[in-house]
């Protein structure tokens, strides 16, 4: 099961639920931005929410994000 945590700047960051091995949950957390960079499994929240920090800031910095954010696409 898959619930969005936050989403800034074109970046989302969502907790992914599922069943390991011997039906024990796990989770992970995936982290998508529309910059030209592989999406990231995370198995730390809270390195997934330093990670996400560190993606919005570098996402605010990119022309092609700056020029969604300006017409709208998506917040900042």
């Amino acid at each position: 099961m898959k619930k969005l945590v936050r989403a800034q700047a074109g970046v989302r960051l969502e907790r992914i639920d599922h069943l390991a091995a011997r039906q024990k949950r796990a989770v992970c957390f995936k982290l998508s931005t529309h910059r030209n960079a592989p999406e990231r499994l995370i198995a730390d929240e809270q390195e997934a929410q330093r990670a996400f920090a560190r993606e919005v800031a570098a996402s605010l910095e990119d022309k092609v994000v700056q020029g969604l954010i300006a017409s709208g696409y998506f917040d900042h």
